[in-house]
């Protein structure tokens, strides 16, 4: 059966009169159609009997149907119908919900979770792919194999239903911050508004791409403060690394849950619960084996990067931003020896001074290393180069309460500290921290 109604709205309005119309029939038989007994009227009647309980049944497929149909038009309702822009992610909702896409759906769903997904979209047409991407966004958002261009669609569907839902609870704030996320140029590979939220977003062109960065921020960072926030230092790397090669493209990545507070941050436990979300995060993106990969965590988003590389991440570079530790004691326990592994850090950040968990806890409660505290610090680990962060003209006992955050831009040390980053990333000559101190 195929539909071809304005919207939603009256999609639900025919299938909502489907089911009263079934609900009358079977009241004026005295439920005796519903339930397949003998018709109570006179004997002339009986023959319809039967016919009566087939429409009933027409009418309840019908109508399940026919909303089916609706919330694929709704999802095109949140787009709306532009009079004089691009409606091609409105179309294809719309081509879906009339059924022009049923066997394409039905062969999508069919799929499963382990199915060859690039196959699958590289035999649709374009109005067809867009559709299932569409109609299907919760699960093409993050998968494997989807291309770029469709993941990138999807999620942003994936937006548009927080922020209805958003602006139908009254939200405001998240609303706005969700519209934020609906400009045009953004290019989310991840989206996830349930519980802390999860987000991963990329500059540049991924599929083209010679270098591409991963990085992990710290302690503190949700979707709820993405907008205005770690997005910032997703736009300063991507600047500095794009500033010596185009042919770069940058992913900041929130797959799972990060300590929001000081006290969680001493644990390894949600690095332990993201480090495989990670590996298989950067594993779907199938990225080419020519292209070079970095892999940069600040803060506590280092332990994620390390625990990630530990279980078996793979990438060209490895590099610790103002790190408590990748969770190992040696560079060896990384069991990466093809990675270059790198560690910055100000000489003023106050990371320097947080002792871990386990020479604190540990004097009055035996933990083990596999629970709190994350190993040696990166900087003074052998095998590990100590990248020049702009800072080495500073006292090396001083602390500035500002340092740590300041790797990605704003004073002359932290935009010296990014360009140090780039190098790296685009493969031209850094410049370490015994270079720079030499320098003085």
């Amino acid at each position: 059966m195929t539909f071809c109604l304005a919207d939603a709205a009256s999609m639900r309005l025919l299938a909502s009169r489907l089911d009263a119309a079934a609900e009358e029939i079977s009241r004026l038989q005295g439920a005796s159609v519903a339930v397949g007994l003998p018709l109570t009227a006179s004997p002339e009647l009986a023959h319809y009997e039967g016919p009566l309980r087939n429409l009933v049944e027409w009418c309840h497929s019908s109508a399940a149907e026919i909303r089916r149909r609706a919330a694929v038009a709704a999802q095109a309702d949140l787009i709306g119908w532009n009079p004089t822009g691009d409606n091609a992610a409105y179309d294809a909702l719309m081509t879906a919900a009339a059924g022009g896409l049923d066997d394409q759906l039905a062969a999508f769903d069919a799929l499963g979770a382990e199915g060859d997904a690039a196959a699958f979209f590289a035999a649709l047409s374009s109005v067809q792919a867009l559709g299932v991407a569409l109609a299907r966004a919760a699960q093409v958002g993050a998968r494997a194999g989807v291309p770029f261009e469709l993941r990138f669609a999807a999620n942003r569907q994936l937006v548009r239903q927080a922020h209805a839902e958003a602006l139908r609870v009254g939200d405001k704030a998240t609303a706005a911050r969700y519209a934020e996320l609906l400009n045009p140029d953004r290019q989310l590979l991840l989206f996830d508004p349930r519980g802390l939220g999860k987000i991963a977003e990329v500059k540049g062109d991924l599929a083209t791409a010679k270098n591409v960065a991963i990085l992990v921020p710290g302690t503190g960072n949700s979707l709820m403060n993405y907008v205005g926030g770690s997005e910032e230092i997703l736009e300063a790397v991507h600047k500095g690394a794009i500033g010596l090669s185009a042919d770069t493209a940058t992913i900041l990545w929130m797959g799972a849950p990060l300590p929001q507070g000081l006290g969680a941050a001493v644990f390894d436990l949600q690095a332990d619960r993201g480090a495989p979300q990670l590996r298989t995060f950067v594993g779907d993106l199938r990225i080419a084996p020519e292209v070079r990969t970095t892999l940069i965590g600040h803060s506590y988003g280092s332990v994620v990067t390390g625990h990630a590389v530990k279980a078996g991440l793979r990438a060209d570079n490895l590099i610790a931003v103002a790190s408590p530790g990748w969770g190992v004691e040696s560079a060896d326990e990384l069991n990466a020896p093809e990675t270059k592994l790198f560690a910055m850090r100000h000489q003023g950040d106050i990371i320097k001074l947080v002792p871990t968990a386990d020479e604190t806890l540990g004097m009055f409660v035996p933990l083990p290393d596999s629970i709190a505290g994350h190993g040696e610090d990166p900087v003074y680990m052998s095998g590990v180069q100590r990248l020049s962060s702009g800072s080495e003209a500073h006292p090396v006992f001083g602390i500035d309460m500002n340092a740590h955050s300041d790797y990605f831009g704003g004073s002359q040390a932290g935009r010296l500290a990014r360009l140090n980053l780039a190098r790296v990333i685009v493969g031209d000559d850094y410049e370490t921290y015994e270079e720079a101190r030499a320098a003085l």
